[in-house]
């Protein structure tokens, strides 16, 4: 767990850390003369069951809201602390305002050096913090006065800390990895550290990471939570991870350590901004902002999608369009910031870090957009999977930045709900399956009707309606669920509507009958099958479809490629191949050219043939007989 602190500068923030863990959170030395909080600072805190809570100590004074906002992202309650000589001060409400964009659900607030102040002054301060922070995630929070010097009130500080922990979401420890860089320095012997909260995941010594910027794979030879070496950090503590492999120079606060493969350096997201009721004025389209996101800051602009501006207290739909690359995830807060002068006016959160660029004023991308503010995660999925037409869960992983078991839980639901299939491994949406399978027997049912005489459609023709790159597996898949409902048919390399069989019309007729009068005269000198439609007068490829329906009707015999043998011829050729086995275990090329009394290359053709259909078996020169069936058994098979 994580708790923050936020308040105006020189409230007591870093005073009242000190006295609730023992440790200074300012280390530079620029802090100790100046006596304010610069840069932001860590301490461990014990909770009553033995676990430490990691404390981050944020800078209030407004020219290092920069750094308080490096800081506060990630914390799971917050101390707001207002020092009681002053009360509620223009860094109180900014940083108030940052909290709630930041979506901070749970916090106390804390009112220090009451030793300072007089009680009836004190009961103005009160009034004045609850003004403060009604309408805020803070009405009725806890009000807890204390005094870092005397003591007083810290332990029944201590117990409110306590209680609002055990009601801490535990973070996603199966996610994907992703640690916000907040601090990068070098250590001697050990080489580059980096610092930072895990948003999500786990993460252990030898284990591979990414770093992004600069894209760049490491290896972590060293984990601390609290300044001790761990065999394994999780989502919600405090991190230094020990980079091998890592340049200093390499790394920026603002980079993330992630799991590999699952996040990306994007320039562009999708995200619901909410403009805050004290901004000075409108934001209108395309307005250049500082954008804050995690430990990072940006330049962005604002390309408002359904209005020309955003005035102040509403909210819309933006494009971020950023200066640099960052690391975004669906879900994340954002805070921004006018760009001169530098004040807080707004923030959100990202529906997409990855998203096409949208044309203004677009019904379909703003409906889009509500069914991503959702806080269910299945219309990202959806969306993301529709993207795609497509995916495995690894890739639904990757493309989604979830983790698979939680995706797993997701898809199961979305299959419960009809909204994907699964075909083999690779989810589809219902309506991409559906487009597919019209597709598929609109086409077949078009063929049938221009070839009638064709079997069907050759699968690989039938694969090529689908999408280019198309998996082979889905395919199967595909024409395997449209053959258990009964709609098409498959055999061999072809596929037909069910029920379809081949129908000659009286001209096809006839033409059938003159192609296998052709054949069973030529005996064994049959021609080609390209050479059919010149001898016949036969138009375009009609000669292919009569040459596939005698074959499908056992007519002809396919032995080779465009070449064709009655069955009668076929069988007397089969038969004499068993004949000579009978009494001779072995047949050359020359013997069986003999047999037939035909050429060497037609002897050749039938032995290949006979080969590949495991009637004899070539052992060198040589065949031997393997399945040799009798002539019709031969024939019947062909048929198939």
């Amino acid at each position: 767990m994580i708790i923050g602190t936020a308040g105006h500068v020189d409230h007591g923030k870093t005073e009242l850390i000190k006295a609730l863990t023992g440790i200074d959170t300012d280390r530079l030395h620029e802090e100790k003369e100046r006596g304010i909080s610069i840069d932001i600072g860590f301490a461990p805190y014990r909770l009553p069951d033995g676990k430490l809570a990691g404390v981050i100590d944020v800078p209030g004074h407004e020219k290092f809201i920069h750094n308080m906002l490096a800081g506060i992202g990630g914390i799971d309650l917050v101390l707001l602390v207002i020092d009681a000589t002053e009360g509620v001060m223009p860094q109180t409400r900014e940083h108030l305002d940052i909290l709630n964009l930041l979506q901070v659900q749970k916090g106390l607030v804390v009112i220090t050096k009451v030793d300072l102040v007089e009680e009836e002054w004190l009961e103005m301060v009160k009034e004045d913090v609850e003004q403060a922070v009604k309408g805020s995630f803070l009405e009725g929070a806890s009000v807890h006065v204390v005094s870092s010097v005397t003591g007083l009130g810290l332990e029944e500080l201590r117990k409110a800390i306590d209680e609002l922990a055990e009601a801490v979401v535990e973070k996603d420890t199966a996610a994907p990895l992703r640690v916000p860089v907040d601090r990068i320095f070098s250590a001697s012997g050990f080489g580059t550290v980096i610092t930072g909260t895990i948003l999500g995941g786990t993460v252990v010594p030898g284990q591979r990471v990414e770093v992004l910027p600069p894209g760049k794979e490491c290896r972590v030879r060293g984990v601390q939570v609290h300044g001790r070496q761990v065999e394994k950090a999780v989502a919600g503590q405090r991190v230094a991870l020990n980079l091998a492999g890592l340049e200093k120079k390499d790394v920026v606060r603002g980079s993330v350590v992630a799991e590999p493969g699952y996040f990306h350096l994007t320039r562009y997201c999708d995200a619901r901004l909410v403009l805050l009721p004290s901004a000075p004025r409108p934001l209108i389209n395309m307005a250049p902002v500082h954008f804050y996101l995690g430990t990072t800051r940006v330049v962005s602009r604002m390309r408002l999608l359904g209005c020309e501006e955003l005035a102040p207290g509403e909210t819309g739909f933006a494009q971020c369009r950023l200066d640099r690359a960052v690391v975004a995830r669906r879900g994340d807060p954002f805070i921004i910031r006018s760009y001169s002068p530098m004040r807080t006016i707004g923030g959100g959160v990202v529906l997409d870090e990855n998203p096409v660029r949208h044309k203004r004023f677009r019904q379909d991308v703003l409906e889009r957009l509500k069914e991503l503010e959702k806080e269910d995660p299945l219309p990202f999925v959806l969306q993301k999977l529709g993207e795609k037409h497509y995916a495995t869960l690894q890739d639904l992983a990757l493309l989604t930045q979830l983790g698979q078991q939680s995706l797993r839980e997701i898809m199961e639901r979305a299959l419960e709900q009809g909204e994907v299939m699964l075909l083999d491994d690779l989810y589809v949406r219902r309506p991409v399956v559906e487009r597919w399978e019209k597709a598929i027997l609109q086409e077949l049912e078009a063929f049938h009707r221009a070839r009638p005489l064709q079997r069907g459609m050759q699968k690989a023709r039938v694969f090529g309606l689908l999408p280019g790159k198309t998996p082979q597996r889905l395919f199967d898949a595909l024409i395997e669920r449209l053959r258990d409902q009964g709609r098409l048919e498959t055999s061999r390399e072809f596929v037909f509507k069910s029920g379809f069989q081949p129908e000659p019309g009286t001209r096809q007729e006839e033409q059938l009958r003159r192609v296998e009068a052709l054949f069973k005269e030529a005996g064994l000198n049959s021609p080609a099958g390209k050479e059919i439609g010149q001898m016949l007068g036969l138009k375009n490829d009609e000669e292919e479809e009569l040459l596939d329906y005698l074959q499908h009707r056992g007519v002809l015999v396919k032995v080779a490629e465009d070449m064709y043998l009655h069955r009668d011829v076929y069988k007397r050729g089969l038969q004499a191949l068993a004949r000579h086995f009978q009494d001779h275990p072995t047949l050359t090329l020359a013997q069986y050219r003999d047999i037939l009394q035909t050429s060497r290359k037609l002897a050749q053709i039938l032995l290949e043939h006979f080969d590949a259909m495991k009637y004899t078996r070539r052992v060198e020169d040589e065949r031997v007989p393997w399945k040799v069936p009798t002539g019709s058994d031969a024939t019947e098979a062909e048929k198939n």
